[in-house]
């Protein structure tokens, strides 16, 4: 599972990204993956949170997703390529 997500506030010239996602380990365990920082301009961040369960990992990416739908961000289709 993946979500991305923007903000663009052109009162303060601020634009900005946050992705979300939710994969499995090669030892079983499940991996929310979070990444974020300005578009287009270097710097941002990426923490990782691992889970021995699903759902509890399900539900933290779901509340960070919430938490930033709340903080004004936006959720942006994205186009996986072809192999």
């Amino acid at each position: 599972m993946f979500v991305r997500l923007e903000k663009f506030d052109h009162v303060e010239g601020q634009h900005r990204y946050c992705s979300l996602g939710l994969s499995q380990t090669l030892f079983g365990e499940w991996c929310v993956e979070r990444s974020n920082g300005p578009l287009g301009e270097t710097g941002g961040s990426i923490k990782r949170w691992y889970f021995k369960s699903y759902g509890e990992a399900l539900m933290l990416l779901e509340n960070s997703r919430d938490r930033q739908l709340r903080r004004g961000f936006v959720p942006i289709p994205v186009q996986l390529g072809l192999f």
